[in-house]
């Protein structure tokens, strides 16, 4: 029963270092990402706890205050399947708060993209009008409604 210590000793340092630089890359990850929320935070009116985008869960009520929500949607994300809805209709309510499109909140749900999704949200200045359901369609002649005679 012989053992090679030295294999043993060298495949053990192997698995450290990548389980060290595994770390790193999701700290790394995590960091990224909690800045461009804090920074989507900054830009939505929502300075005053911007700095919930750093403490997990927190970054979770964040966003939904961004998307201007009720906080009973918190619980309502813990309902399988209704969560993965809830989460694309959230960004895509923030994305509209951050004055761009709902595509780039869609686009956070979409892994990869959401790299370039976030950076936009947090850092693009150009705002899109964002037109509430409620507001009525403009009217094809620029908005001037005609002059009505009195007679």
């Amino acid at each position: 029963m012989y053992q090679d210590y030295a294999a043993s000793s060298a495949s053990s340092t192997g698995d450290t270092f990548l389980t060290m630089f595994g770390w790193f890359v999701m700290t790394v990850l995590y960091l990224y990402f909690a800045f461009m929320m804090y920074k989507m935070a900054q830009k939505t009116g929502q300075a005053d706890n911007a700095w919930f985008a750093f403490i997990p869960i927190l970054n979770t009520v964040l966003l939904i205050q961004m998307a201007e929500k009720p906080m009973h949607w918190f619980l309502l994300l813990f309902i399988p399947i209704v969560n993965v809805f809830l989460f694309f209709k959230l960004w895509m309510d923030a994305a509209r708060s951050c004055g761009q499109s709902a595509v780039w909140g869609f686009l956070m749900m979409i892994p990869f993209l959401n790299f370039v999704a976030a950076f936009v949200l947090a850092f693009n200045s150009r705002q899109v009008p964002y037109q509430y359901p409620s507001d009525p369609p403009p009217s094809p002649g620029g908005g001037r409604r005609p002059k009505q005679m009195v007679g």
